[in-house]
């Protein structure tokens, strides 16, 4: 451990020395332009207007505006008039007439008249004989989420909105051979919504009115959302609807690798169905002698769930993860007592009262157990070690009414306040937890910690909550979740590191739903820090974290959401994170010089996707003191896909990506969205938008003909985020309202991702790509909003395919 101690502090001053040689942006350039982009674009841009024909059966169809403009439809399409026209200005369409018809024919206009809506506007015309109502019929929403947050529904000009299940009629008929094409404007938080038969939501009009069924009977919750279930737990099942048709769901005997399918037990668990008014449950109950088989990470999957004869979830399983745990000792600080055979649930010593005798008598049991731990403070007077096959979870009520985890309701911290002879050097961290073991040698066999509030020491140079120290070779995970850790917000100078979580020479190791947060007062505060750790087979997961770095004020330190020091080729998946957001929310939080993620020595390689990554709050002025992702060595293979980069403002230190050497040509950076001065720095040149291409500042040297990589999908636009002043509600998206434009909607800063199907990714990473930081689907639906040059394909932590309007 000594040599890599050494190793960081000779990097530090090469990174420093490195750093101050970057030029900073020169004046009055194309950077003073980009500032203003995103506002211009809404009222500057020129804006095309269309027209679009359905339903002409024969003859031509003429139309005017108000310009005097005329186009002639021989049959159906769209055109386009000559002119362009402004954001507000008002237009108006008008028909001329229906010219060498050989059946009688009228033509009407949806949207006749109206304002100029960027990014384009399309006037929708309907012809046919006669017209018709079209409706539709929705199933399967929950009003007392769709009360707030609607359905709303869009044909040609024309939108409906339901807050409740129900039929509604769009308000201009559809000539009896035009087509018609719904959309989705927005769904119900929670819901999945699906036109039965799959299609139909396209189509042309035949001869009469057209009620199309939409089926949005969608999955709310699983319970227990701890996901660890004890023998006799049952998992709840809660459906936006009353009505489960009994016996409809059957268990899927499929397999995946590291995991138990119940299955495939002996005797599987029971599928129930409650009555009313409890029949939008489906309840799972395990059965003697296999409960829900042995200790370690299983999971099942229902298919051919139906409620009223309608597909639930649109025919997708209901899948479930969960952790089973069957030995277990309780921990309990206000009822318990470490009398050795504590913790059973029996007897006088039913609880431990100290984690530390929890975990020992978890661990002289001889066999895989878990540590309940219930709600309450707890000091520890040793460190607390994991070096076998035992877990700890907290979040239970005190006394354990029941065994079903809730951090959120029942906090359980642990407070690290003893200093002994840690927190003196990189090789002795203080850490309130230490995982270290090789004994996970069964790929069902899991070491978890979950469900902890962890204050890391606060006077160690060298301190962090939870440390991942020399496990290697399991074949099971470890799995750090739903814990926060914090430590000093008091600023000081001085020599360490405070991060909230650190991984030492470790791999298979998977971080999800966190909060971690670096402690301020030494040269770096880090949010999660990888020292040698991952590799290609078994990597470092961080997914779904919210991870922070706070203050750093000596000049050769710096604050960092990530710190990746060395690792192996395709060691690290780093996805759906929102880094730096407590240093977004206290602006009073200033670094000397802040990333979100810094790569330092040999890490010659990254896989960073779907990210929303602050690049903090330094106000340092030369660039790079404010840098998204900072990469020492670029030399390497690297995968930076469809992230949001941002600052608060455009000032001049702020930049996207700096490369320190250039990256190897086979790197694939694209799909980012860069809200800063200067998106990126490779080496010593700068590169700016020129258009919708990154150029060199001359405009003269475009990135594409560098050979550093392939850019594309590149763009630059304010995010628009929600306003809030809740780390949970940070960089959500405002909800629908009104007619949607540059000015407020936020579309056209997430859609200009890359198809990540169509990039070669490591297997290990697909998981964690195919949800959002809540875990909903990641879809790829086209949006009109989508930057010149982009993939329409939602980018940065949060799915908004459905919500962007």
């Amino acid at each position: 451990m000594k040599y890599y101690s050494y190793r960081i502090l000779f990097f530090l001053l090469v990174l420093f020395a490195n750093i101050t040689c970057y030029k900073p942006p020169q004046a009055s350039t194309l950077l003073d332009f980009f500032s203003l982009k995103t506002d211009l674009d809404a009222f500057n841009t020129p804006i095309k207007v269309f027209a679009q024909v359905s339903g002409l059966s024969s003859g031509t169809l003429t139309i005017s505006n108000q310009l005097g403009e005329t186009l002639a439809f021989p049959s159906n399409g769209t055109q386009q008039f000559p002119k362009f026209s402004r954001l507000g200005k008002e237009y108006s369409v008008s028909i001329i007439g229906i010219s060498g018809a050989s059946s009688q024919q009228e033509c009407k206009i949806s949207n006749p008249e109206g304002p100029i809506v960027y990014p384009k506007t399309v006037i929708f015309i309907s012809c046919g004989k006669i017209f018709y109502d079209l409706s539709v019929k929705v199933i399967g929403l929950d009003p007392s989420i769709a009360g707030t947050s609607p359905l709303v529904l869009q044909n040609m000009s024309d939108k409906i909105t339901f807050n409740s299940d129900g039929t509604k009629t769009f308000a201009h008929k559809v000539g009896d051979s035009a087509n018609y094409s719904i959309s989705f404007i927005s769904t119900p938080i929670g819901h999945s919504c699906s036109f039965i038969p799959n299609g139909s939501e396209n189509g042309t009009m035949s001869g009469a009115p057209l009620t199309l069924l939409l089926d949005c009977i969608s999955i709310l919750e699983i319970f227990p959302k701890s996901k660890i279930l004890t023998p006799n737990g049952k998992v709840s099942v809660k459906l936006s609807f009353h009505g489960v048709d009994p016996g409809s769901c059957s268990f899927d005997p499929i397999t995946i690798s590291g995991k138990n399918n119940v299955a495939s037990l002996g005797n599987p668990p029971s599928i129930t169905y409650p009555s009313a008014p409890d029949d939008h449950t489906i309840v799972i109950t395990p059965n003697s002698p296999d409960k829900w088989g042995p200790p370690g990470s299983s999971f099942f999957e229902l298919v051919g769930c139906t409620a009223k004869s309608l597909p639930i979830q649109n025919g997708n399983p209901i899948h479930y993860d969960f952790i089973t745990s069957s030995n277990i000792r309780l921990v309990d600080e206000s009822n318990g007592i470490d009398d050795p055979g504590c913790g059973t649930g029996f007897g006088p010593s039913a609880f431990c009262r100290s984690i530390e005798k929890g975990v020992q008598e978890c661990d002289s049991s001889g066999s895989i157990c878990s540590v309940f731990v219930s709600e309450g403070s707890y000091t520890p007077i040793s460190q607390i070690f994991l070096g076998g096959t035992t877990s700890l979870f907290g979040g239970f009520a005190s006394g354990f009414p029941d065994l079903d985890s809730d951090p959120s309701i029942h906090p359980t911290r642990i407070v690290d306040d003893t200093l002994s002879s840690c927190g003196t050097s990189f090789a002795n961290f203080c850490n309130a937890i230490l995982i270290s073991t090789t004994s996970l040698s069964s790929p069902t066999t899991n070491l978890s910690v979950i469900g902890f509030q962890i204050q890391m020491n606060l006077i160690g140079d060298y301190s962090t909550g939870i440390q991942v120290l020399n496990s290697r070779t399991n074949l099971g995970q470890i799995i750090i979740s739903k814990n926060m850790v914090f430590g000093n917000e008091t600023n000081s100078n001085g020599f360490g590191i405070r991060t909230g979580l650190l991984i030492n020479q470790s791999d298979n190791v998977v971080v999800t739903e966190n909060w971690l947060r670096g402690g301020s007062g030494r040269s770096h505060s880090i949010g999660a820090m990888l020292e040698g750790a991952g590799a290609i087979s078994q990597p470092i997961i961080l997914s779904r974290n919210i991870l922070d770095g706070l203050v750093s004020i000596e000049p050769a330190g710096f604050s960092a959401g990530l710190w990746i020091e060395t690792g192996n080729f395709e060691g690290v998946i780093v996805s759906e994170n929102k880094i730096n957001a407590y240093q977004y929310l206290n602006p009073g939080l200033v670094s000397e010089t802040s990333y979100g993620i810094i790569f330092t020595d040999a890490a010659d390689s990254s896989n960073i996707i779907n990210n929303d990554i602050y690049i903090g709050n330094s106000q340092n002025t030369s660039l790079g003191k404010s840098t998204g992702i900072f990469v020492q060595a670029g030399f390497g293979i690297h995968k930076i896909l469809n992230n949001q980069i941002f600052s608060q403002n455009l000032s001049a230190n702020t930049a996207g990506i700096n490369f320190a050497t250039p990256p190897d040509a086979s790197s694939i950076i694209r799909g980012n969205n860069y809200f800063v001065s200067v998106p990126l720095v490779i080496g010593f040149d700068q590169y700016i938008f020129c258009g919708i291409e990154l150029n060199q500042e001359d405009c003269a040297h475009p990135i594409s003909g560098q050979f550093i990589g392939d850019y594309s999908n590149s763009y630059g636009a304010d995010p628009k985020f929600a306003d809030t002043i809740e780390i949970e509600k940070i960089w959500n998206f405002n909800l629908p309202f009104g007619i949607p434009t540059s000015a407020n909607s936020p579309c056209s800063s997430l859609y200009g991702g890359v198809d990540l199907s169509t990039i070669t990714l490591p297997i290990t990473a697909i998981p964690f790509i195919q949800t959002d930081f809540y875990g909903s689907l990641r879809t790829n639906t086209s949006s009109p909003f989508t930057p010149s040059g982009a993939g329409a394909i939602s980018i940065g932590a949060v799915e908004s395919d459905a919500n962007c309007f």
